[in-house]
């Protein structure tokens, strides 16, 4: 038996993260795949402050719920929906996404582009994932939701 092929994607909750969600849905429905959306968190530290006093199940939930809220947003109006599985980890997310590359066929990516000089340039996690995948990678960048 062949076993399914699976294209995973990095999601945080950003609008860039959806985009790329949505394309990574669209192309597993055309290639008859699974999607396995990731979502990683880190306790140590979040928009650069360490979080030694926040209860780690609070942040787990707060993931799950993000991750859940924008697949029901996506993948939730799809006429056809392809196969979704979830992964929240407590990792960051370039560990997260590259672990997942182990097992997908194809990983997918947004950027968030800010500004048209730095829309041209890739994101440390997409850079990295780019780099350190073993599997072909795809960055979405935010121009994707408009073309």
């Amino acid at each position: 038996m062949t076993e399914t092929p699976i294209i995973a994607v990095g999601v945080d909750g950003t609008q860039s993260s959806r985009q790329a969600l949505a394309w990574a849905a669209a192309e597993a429905v055309r290639r008859g795949a699974a999607v396995q959306v990731v979502t990683a968190w880190r306790r140590e530290v979040v928009d650069g402050a360490p979080l030694a006093s926040v209860d780690p199940a609070a942040l787990l939930a707060v993931a799950d719920r993000v991750q859940r809220d924008a697949i029901a947003e996506v993948i939730g109006p799809m006429a056809a929906k392809p196969p979704v599985t979830r992964q929240v980890v407590q990792l960051s997310p370039v560990e997260a996404l590259v672990a997942a590359s182990q097992h997908a066929t194809l990983v997918v990516v947004g950027t968030h582009g800010r500004g048209p000089v730095r829309s041209l340039l890739l994101g440390s996690v997409s850079l990295a994932v780019i780099t350190q995948a073993a599997c072909p990678v795809v960055v979405i960048p935010p121009a994707a939701a408009r073309v």
